[in-house]
């Protein structure tokens, strides 16, 4: 049987407080080896006075009843502290996932929003247009199907250049906004289809704002039909 490899960690460090709490989720998963271990420990004892272990060599005597029965009351006695232990750890990992989000630290998600206009498709999806002698326009990020605001959607054109700006109120943040521009109706209401798409996978770089700038000259402008979608989170 072997032991768990716990590596050295220099005490003088400094760790950022999400660091701190990879390191506690790290030490809880550490001690659920080290149980792991115990309760394969005792698996092999059970095995050993059975004689059931492959290639073990049976002893001259076999065990009396008695002396398994003394067996099974060790295990037993041995797995019931294994199990409060499961318990106290437990409590542990649930205060760590408490401080992880109180602090900031993981953004909790909150669902998709759609630039509000016109429904299609499947979903809370909609598009918005931008009339043909129009420059600018502004419409709500909207939440779910009951479109809670949580943002705007700011279009702006300027020669072939048009500037879409995607923005979240506070609590509010985002890792990703998907963006259609053309000269018809999306096609599909799957965002993952749309032509432009900004992510973001770390926690930490979640973002409350991003502007895209598109080249629209192939287009004929008249008018144009205009897509957002963009994952919304709560900021812890």
């Amino acid at each position: 049987m072997s032991f768990p490899n716990i590596p050295d960690v220099d005490a003088a460090i400094t760790i950022p407080r999400g660091g701190t709490v990879s390191l506690l989720l790290a030490s809880v998963a550490f001690e659920e080896l080290g149980l792991a271990h115990i309760i394969n420990a005792e698996a092999e004892k059970l095995q050993y006075v059975l004689g059931t272990i492959e290639g073990q060599v049976l002893p001259e005597t076999p065990p009396t009843i008695a002396e398994v029965l003394m067996t099974n009351c060790s295990v037993n006695k041995t797995l019931r502290n294994v199990i409060k232990k499961e318990i106290l750890l437990e409590f542990t990992l649930e205060d760590i996932l408490k401080i992880a989000v109180d602090g900031g630290d993981i953004p909790v998600e909150a669902g998709s929003a759609w630039s509000v206009g016109t429904p299609f498709g499947q979903g809370n999806a909609q598009y918005f247009t931008l009339g043909c002698r129009e420059k600018e326009k502004t419409v709500v990020l909207g939440l779910g199907n009951s479109n809670i605001p949580v943002g705007s959607v700011k279009v702006s054109l300027a020669g072939s250049i048009m500037s879409v700006a995607v923005s979240t109120t506070d609590p509010y943040m985002m890792n990703l906004i998907h963006l259609y521009i053309g000269d018809t109706v999306p096609p599909s209401s799957a965002p993952g289809s749309f032509p432009y798409k900004y992510p973001e996978t770390d926690p930490s770089g979640f973002f409350t704002t991003h502007t895209f700038d598109i080249d629209v000259s192939g287009l004929s402008g008249n008018p144009f039909y205009l897509s957002v979608h963009a994952q919304i989170f709560l900021q812890g």
